[in-house]
């Protein structure tokens, strides 16, 4: 079997086995010692059919929407919690005290603008007086809404945020044969981040964008076209930006990056040679790797990013396509270049 045909057919292999995600709803897990995050949602996937707490279910999934609806969950974390994990609960009843699950939440009510302005204002009230600085996630390939919201609670609570996070939940298929679904998607899904972004610039606040695998793609393509209309107001509303093992052609990319004025800085690359995932993808584009697994690093010389190399990291992920969020090592690494982006701002 020829190498790039075994890593997708172990990738097939690892998803199939692995239950997915889903929201587990315990209103009254919080207390005593777990803690709490609140994950702010802007999202264009369709709403499910049930339920107050729709927004954040599992079957918030896949159809598109035309218009984005705003929410938010409030995630519980068990004191048990292992830094780089998501405690699923799997076949067993979800158990505050072991598990991640989810208190309340919901979307913002009313109509478009009375839903937007819920958001700004839940975004507000969560913040330090004074201090409009907000994280913004994407999260990447086939990725369900529950698994996006408890991710980003994760690295909400394993990075010790000060500032509120955001995901931008885009219409992910959610399954491994939904590739071609998903980069669809994103290019479905470039207005949606772009008016997420452009709102939070017009009302203030400055922005840190942190994106995923595929996300990155969603990312970069949404800052080019914001680049192209003449948004400056969003791009100089960053603070940073970090593409997380990116699932991009590295030739697309550096032609994305060439029409982005003015290009956010810092912009941080992650990579790992060794992210069996997007190896797979790469077999899948028929190139040797993807910019997440770069082995040519001068390939991006000229640009102002600077490239992080989580290859040596242990732990965590074993595709290695997770490593920053999953490794202990990475985590505390990442800790404090985002200390460092913030003390420049």
């Amino acid at each position: 079997m020829k190498r790039g045909l075994f890593i997708l057919w172990l990738g097939l292999l690892i998803v199939g086995c692995a239950p997915r995600g889903e929201i587990n709803h315990v209103p009254l897990a919080v207390g005593g010692e777990a803690a709490m995050r609140r994950v702010f949602v802007a999202t264009n996937r369709n709403l499910a059919p049930d339920g107050d707490l729709n927004l954040v279910r599992q079957n918030f999934g896949a159809p598109r929407s035309r218009e984005l609806r705003y929410g938010w969950a409030d995630i519980s974390i068990p004191p048990t919690h292992t830094q780089g994990e998501i405690e699923w609960p799997g076949r067993a009843k979800p158990d505050p005290r072991r598990h991640f699950v989810t208190r309340d939440g919901g979307p913002y009510g009313g109509d478009a603008t009375a839903a937007r302005r819920g958001f700004l204002d839940g975004l507000t009230a969560a913040s330090q007086p004074g201090r409009k600085d907000v994280v913004v996630f994407v999260h990447g390939f086939n990725v369900n809404n529950a698994e996006a919201v408890y991710r980003v609670a994760q690295v909400s609570h394993d990075f010790d945020a000060q500032i509120p996070v955001v995901l931008y939940s885009w219409a992910s298929a959610g399954k491994i044969r939904g590739y071609v679904y998903d980069r669809d998607s994103v290019i479905y899904s470039r207005d949606g981040l772009e008016e997420v972004l452009t709102d939070l610039a017009d009302n203030g606040w400055r922005v840190t964008l942190v994106a995923h695998s595929m996300g990155s793609h969603l990312t970069i393509e949404t800052l080019r076209q914001a680049a192209i209309a003449g948004n400056t107001k969003a791009l100089k509303a960053l603070r940073g930006v970090a593409l997380i093992s990116p699932d991009i052609d590295e030739d697309v990319f550096i032609q994305q990056a060439s029409r982005i004025e003015p290009f956010p800085e810092p912009f941080l690359v992650l990579i790992s040679t060794a992210d069996s995932a997007l190896n797979a993808s790469a077999w899948l584009t028929g190139k040797q790797w993807r910019l997440g697994s770069m082995q040519d690093k001068t390939r991006l010389a000229g640009l102002p990013v600077d490239i992080v190399d989580l290859t040596e990291f242990t732990g965590g992920d074993k595709r290695k396509h997770n490593t920053a969020f999953t490794a202990p090592a990475a985590i505390k690494l990442l800790y404090k270049l985002e200390r460092e982006i913030d003390k420049r701002h």
